[in-house]
């Protein structure tokens, strides 16, 4: 039977509840949603449930009489829709927060827990600079040792959700903690919300960045310039492959465990006009 709540794709949500129907009523078809929601055509629930169409407010209560929803499998229903359609950062954030408070809402903690990792710009630093200092339980020497410096709490709060989620482990023998896996991928259902929280307190590190090093500590430069689609597919392409190249720099440097320093790099591409 399927559960609402284990959905965070209201369109993936809406062809199981489908399936799951006609599989026990063979008149439940796409022309007979359409009947009862109020489309004129039966390909509109096709371009639905494909993400070529959204489904407005008046209608979201309409599916869920269709499909039988309770009031709070309606109310579940309705975030999901409106996390999915919104138009902004902000608002899909506000959505998604309010799916994972919800009191019967089922998405995997693992997604909970990725999620709130990416939330805050030194959950990476700490667990970066955990395997480079030789953290026995000091959390105010190690909030310390963050640029810019954060609070003794949230240095705690960070080993504590990082070791909960399996990035960092303590070792038995001496007590020092550790990272288990030396590169993250970001390869859960909730990842585009999350890493765009990332990406923007980084945005804002950057900025900062500016008055708190000095030229020679930090590399912050821009260029503005007129290029063809194809050229842009190019610069893009080997945007890419030197971010590989960085990684295996990276590799190199921690297999002869030579590096002593955090750093973090943002690549900002994004256009000033229309084409």
């Amino acid at each position: 039977m399927v559960d609402p709540f284990e959905y965070l794709n209201y369109r993936k949500l809406l062809k199981d509840l489908y399936e799951e129907r006609k599989a026990e009523q063979s008149f439940f078809s796409y022309r007979y949603i359409a009947q009862k929601v109020g489309f004129s055509s039966a390909g509109f629930f096709t371009n639905i449930i494909q993400g070529k169409r959204n489904i407005s407010p008046e209608y979201i209560f309409k599916f869920a009489e269709v499909f039988k929803l309770n009031k709070t499998e309606s109310e579940y229903f309705e975030l999901l829709v409106n996390f999915d359609q919104a138009k902004d950062h902000v608002r899909k954030r506000f959505y998604f927060e309010k799916i994972l408070g919800h009191k019967k809402s089922k998405i995997k903690i693992t997604d909970a827990q990725h999620y709130e990792f990416y939330s805050a710009w030194f959950y990476t630093a700490i667990r970066e600079l955990i395997d480079i200092y030789p953290f026995r339980g000091d959390y105010e020497e190690l909030a310390k040792r963050v640029s810019p410096p954060i609070k003794t709490s949230d240095a705690k709060k960070a080993v504590e959700l990082l070791e909960k989620i399996g990035f960092i482990r303590k070792r038995e023998e001496d007590g020092v903690y550790e990272q288990t896996d030396t590169f993250i991928t970001t390869g859960y259902e909730a990842k585009s919300i999350a890493i765009n929280n990332f990406l923007m307190g980084m945005s804002d590190l950057a900025k900062e960045a500016i008055d708190r090093y000095p030229r020679d500590k930090r590399d912050i430069s821009s260029l503005t310039f007129t290029v063809s689609g194809e050229g842009m597919s190019t610069i893009l392409e080997r945007l890419k492959s030197f971010r590989r190249e960085v990684l295996e720099i990276v590799r190199e440097d921690k297999s002869q465990k030579r590096q002593d320093r955090v750093y973090h790099i943002n690549f900002h591409v994004f256009p000033l006009t229309k084409v």
